[in-house]
């Protein structure tokens, strides 16, 4: 009769237990030919007798002559394994899952080491094998089988004992590694045969029909099964389609040609990179292990015991292996403990048959030199104007939002990747809420339970930004407006020109197809040149209102650095942060830089113009808003000016605009008296405007002083004091009648 295949695991077990006590009993019929006097046995492990000591000296190595009986026993384990092997076979044909036959294969074991996994979960189907191995060791304490009994009852000559030991001495094995319990591998003092042979806690699980994760590695792991339901790709469907084919073209060579795969993915939080591995390993019916690097160094005990039940579990599901947050392991200064986790990481890795992918925030130079297999590397890039207007739209409707806002405008101002987009929405939705304002008729999706509010979008768009440019910089709250501004024509409409070529971004990079013609200074540049106090600082406010961006104040002269390379480093970090930020950088006092002229005469002004070089270059590879301010322009050079945007000169005001100014400076609830002149005081005093503001100011504290209304006299000796600052000194003639 042909042999059948298992319906169950649990049939194959039971045909293995037989299969053992048939071994069990052929080993201990050879032992008793050993023992002669049957009354010790129950002193067995507590004494050494010396008959014993002469036989444990003395006696057989163990290959000795089998009687007849034996001989008899021994034919029908061989027939028992034949038995199986067949029926294992049939199950195989029939897509009958059986664990032990897929541990077997997927770690690559030998037939020894299968008997060996075998023995260690013998213990767990049926305690009897606890006494039957006690009883075997001379120690009933003992409930598993050390490693000497094990090659004894899994080995059948003294030859093949000497092979199987082997698998036990190398640590690096993957019985060693990944099916044996590590801790028990590891007791000091005991030799390798006395070791005790103990399967780990997560292979008996598996083989018992848990098909669930190891719970050891949460919150760290993840899996990802391939009927999962995914979000779509709504970016970079060209790269995956490009990733498909060629893993595909991968699979499809020759056995000699043929290489394992691993992927370098890098690109900002929220680029999508986890959802390209898990398209690609959903195309591909795999499942995906998504393991976050940093999770794993914070929680775990041990980084190689959980990098090592890591890629078990991987094996175990024949899993995309795909390790996020990389930069955990490349730490800017590392230590010696840092190394060693790099080299375990990498070690498993080679060990490791399956696609890995390795994404990461940053760049990182890896130092891992992979053997056999080929190593590929890629950034996804923030999306375009396009492509971030379609996200805002898609995940807006997604999200049931209805807003007033325009998306391409958004997409401008915002250099978001898909997950950030999407953070946004969510986090602006729930301020929106928060706020409790009903969604308008008509103003988006009926589903809506609230209206998407212009602040609270932009309020979340910045929770999405984290950076340190407060390390080098200062946040300025913009709190001027066009009205605030007193400006000729000309001045404004550049202004307002160069708030447009962000609002409008989308149409021309994205729709008229400018962004594919340049590769670089897709940025917005301006300077802003003129004496000091004539408003350029308050323009920059006003740009960065009227983009609803935020502002930060980089002082120049903080930034320079008389040490070579330095100021070159201070730049490059301030601009890195600026790229996570979205925001406007208004370098103040560039006279520090601009002020050592362009013309070359010494060594100092050469590497002045590098410095200054270095600025303009940093510009034009930031694809936000810069803004410079110099008292100096006739100071730098035209082949600089060229590399700028916009070139706004704010001169110092005439009597008509500084008559302009006062007007502007005085708050409608401030109480003035009828002889102030504001037309007398932008004739007689050439003051700026920054010079007119802290009149002001200083005018209103002397009145509120003499609780009276601001009056001629607390304006002309505010004057006074404010040019004295500068030298300057008023006739008595020309403040002697107030």
């Amino acid at each position: 009769m042909a042999a059948q295949g298992y319906v169950h695991a649990w049939e194959h077990y039971k045909d293995e237990l037989t299969l053992l006590d048939k071994k069990l009993e052929l080993l201990y019929k050879r032992r008793q030919k050993l023992t002669p006097d049957p009354q010790t046995d129950s002193f067995r492990g507590m004494f050494v007798s010396e008959d014993e000591f002469i036989r444990l000296i003395g006696g057989p190595s163990g290959d000795e002559e089998l009687d007849g009986e034996e001989l008899e026993l021994l034919a029908s384990i061989q027939n028992s394994e034949a038995f199986i092997a067949l029926r294992r076979e049939e199950s195989r044909k029939a897509g009958v899952f059986l664990p032990l036959s897929y541990v077997s294969a997927v770690f690559g074991l030998s037939p020894v080491e299968e008997r060996f996994v075998m023995l260690g979960l013998a213990v767990e189907l049926d305690r009897k094998y606890e006494r039957i191995f006690g009883f075997l060791q001379d120690d009933l304490t003992s409930k598993t089988p050390n490693i000497s009994l094990a090659l004894q009852i899994a080995c059948s000559s003294p030859e093949d004992m000497r092979a199987a030991r082997t698998t036990f001495m190398a640590p690096e094995g993957r019985l060693a590694r990944y099916a044996l319990h590590r801790e028990a591998q590891e007791i000091s003092g005991q030799t390798l045969l006395s070791r005790p042979l103990l399967l780990d806690k997560r292979i008996i699980s598996f083989m018992l029909d848990s098909g669930e994760m190891d719970p050891k590695l949460k919150p760290a792991v993840r899996m990802v099964y391939p009927d999962d339901e995914l979000a779509p790709l709504l970016v970079h469907e060209d790269f995956q389609q490009r990733l498909q084919g060629f893993i595909q073209a991968a699979f499809q060579a020759p056995a000699a040609e043929r290489k394992r795969l691993a992927f370098h993915l890098w690109g900002n939080a929220g680029a999508g990179k986890k959802l390209q591995v898990e398209h690609l390993s959903s195309h591909f019916n795999k499942p995906l292990l998504l393991v976050d690097l940093a999770d794993v160094l914070l929680h775990a005990a041990s980084f190689e015991d959980q990098l090592s039940a890591i890629v078990r579990e991987a094996i175990l599901h024949q899993a995309v292996l795909c390790f996020t947050r990389l930069e955990a392991l490349y730490p800017e200064e590392p230590d010696l403990a840092a190394q060693r986790r790099l080299w375990w990481f990498h070690e498993l890795l080679d060990g490791y048959g399956g696609m890995v992918f390795l994404l990461a925030g940053r760049f990182n130079r890896l130092t891992w030199k992979p053997k056999e297999r080929l190593l590929l590397e890629h950034e996804l890039q923030v999306p375009d104007e396009g492509g971030r207007e379609r996200l805002w739209t898609a995940f807006a409707r997604e999200l049931g939002v209805s807003a007033d806002v325009d998306w391409r405008v958004m997409s401008g101002k915002f250099r978001f990747t898909p997950g950030q987009i999407r953070r946004a929405l969510t986090l602006a939705r729930g301020y929106s809420a928060w706020q409790r304002e009903p969604a308008r008729e008509g103003s988006g999706d009926v589903a809506a339970p609230y209206a998407l509010r212009a602040d609270a979008l932009y309020k979340a768009c910045y929770q999405q930004v984290q950076h340190k440019l407060e390390r080098k910089a200062t946040r300025i709250e913009p709190r001027y407006g066009w009205g605030d501004v007193i400006l000729p024509p000309e001045q404004k409409d550049q202004l307002r020109n160069a708030c447009n070529q962000v609002k409008y971004r989308g149409v021309v990079y994205g729709d008229w197809g400018f962004e594919k013609k340049l590769a670089y200074g897709k940025g917005l540049s301006m300077l802003f040149a003129g004496p000091p106090g004539t408003g350029k600082t308050m323009s920059a406010q006003v740009v960065a209102g009227e983009l609803q961006l935020e502002l930060y104040k980089v002082d120049l002269s903080q930034v320079i650095s008389k040490y070579i390379g330095e100021t070159e480093k201070n730049l490059h970090e301030i601009f890195e942060e600026a790229q996570l930020s979205n925001a406007v950088l208004f370098f103040d006092e560039t006279d520090a830089l601009f002020g050592k002229r362009s013309e070359v005469k010494d060594s100092h002004d050469k590497y002045a113009n590098i410095e200054t070089a270095y600025l303009l270059q940093k510009m034009e590879e930031y694809q936000g808003i810069t803004v410079l301010a110099t008292n100096l322009l006739n100071n730098i050079d035209e082949a600089f000016l060229r590399r700028i945007n916009y070139v706004i000169k704010f001169p110092f005001p005439d009597s008509e605009y500084r008559e302009k100014i006062w007007y502007s400076m005085f708050p409608p609830a401030a109480p003035l008296s009828e002889d102030v002149d504001f037309k007398y005081l932008a004739q007689r005093y050439e003051i700026a405007g920054g010079n007119i503001k802290n009149v002001v100011l200083s005018s209103a504290f002397l009145a509120a002083e003499a609780g009276e209304p601001i009056r001629m006299q607390h304006i002309i000796k505010s004057i006074r004091h404010e040019l004295q600052k500068s030298g300057k000194i008023l006739a008595r003639q020309e403040w002697e009648e107030y």
